[in-house]
């Protein structure tokens, strides 16, 4: 008997399990044709489809039991318990709930589920889904600013004055709480923002627009609890993997530059410095942004948060 371990809707390793239970999962919609699935001797994950028909046994004359994927819940079947739709077929179990559905909603051209492949996004589209996503945060962002630009404009407009108290130190204050608030504000658009919407309708409304949705590995929505966790990756980690070297190689150099140029030459050390702080800086910043472009040369075109959170970007 072999022994199977098997990716669930969470994209958690589960197992290890027999043949026979690993059929029952997938009879009991635990895994499905997509689902992950590997044993020893295995180079890798493959989906469960790939590896289902000998598990299903032989038939009367001897000969393998011929399958199918079910185009409605996307489980396995042998062909001789599905019913044809056009391209597609539909299993057994399913076929009540697939008619209902027909006759609700008008469902038409079902393509057939057992050869489906995913058409992952590429890294241009992606870039333009992640460009849309901050054209469209840029509204909700400028009213969590309004508390930091009252306060500036009040002592802009002659009432620094009476901001600052008569230890002088109001206004900075306020400022500060303004400040702090309006970044409250910032995180709590983003987080809802990618988690929400990912959780909600697998995708940003950047995303949604090209027409592209996060998936698990095997197809499955994002939990909500997963769609945060991708969140985490894809903005704090990514942020401080990408500025945090960049600014840190910035301080480095003006630093290091303006010691060994001493007092020979206060502006022209000055000038050097920043020329060549900024030359690194770009130049980490490229480098470090590779947890991004790296998509550009995945197979599966998953950039870092992708892998740190075993998540694809596929078409609708």
């Amino acid at each position: 008997m072999s022994t199977w371990h098997y990716t669930d809707f969470d994209a958690e390793r589960q197992g290890p399990v027999g043949d026979e239970e690993l059929l029952r999962l997938n009879r009991e919609g635990a895994i499905h044709a997509n689902s992950l699935v590997w044993k020893e001797g295995f180079d890798d994950w493959v989906p469960f489809r790939d590896v289902a028909e000998p598990l299903f046994g032989t038939d009367e004359e001897g000969r393998p039991v011929e399958i199918g994927v079910c185009a409605y819940s996307r489980r396995i079947y042998p062909a001789s318990e599905m019913i044809p739709y056009g391209e597609a077929v539909i299993g057994e179990d399913f076929k009540d709930a697939f008619i209902q559905e027909l006759m609700e909603a008008g469902t038409v051209g079902i393509a057939d589920a057992t050869e489906q492949q995913f058409e992952y996004v590429g890294f241009w589209w992606r870039a333009l889904g992640s460009s849309l996503d901050y054209l469209i945060k840029m509204i909700p962002s400028w009213i969590c600013m309004i508390p930091y630009y009252i306060v500036m404009f009040r002592a802009g407009s002659g009432l620094q004055g009476e901001l600052e108290g008569e230890d002088g130190s109001g206004f900075m204050v306020q400022l500060g709480v303004a400040y702090g608030i309006a970044l409250l504000g910032l995180l709590a658009v983003s987080v809802v923002y990618e988690t929400w919407l990912v959780g909600r309708y697998q995708g940003t409304l950047g995303k949604l627009i090209i027409g592209a949705k996060v998936v698990n590995p095997d197809g499955s929505r994002l939990t909500y609890k997963r769609a945060f966790i991708r969140w985490l990756a894809k903005k704090p980690l990514n942020y401080l993997l990408v500025w945090g070297p960049a600014i840190l190689g910035f301080a480095l150099v003006v630093a290091g530059v303006s010691a060994a140029a001493g007092d020979s030459d206060g502006s022209a050390a000055v000038g050097m410095a920043m020329f060549t702080a900024m030359l690194v800086f770009f130049g980490l910043l490229a480098l470090c942004s590779a947890v991004y472009w790296m998509a550009a040369f995945d197979g599966e075109k998953r950039a870092l948060h992708d892998r740190i959170v075993s998540t694809r970007v596929v078409r609708k």
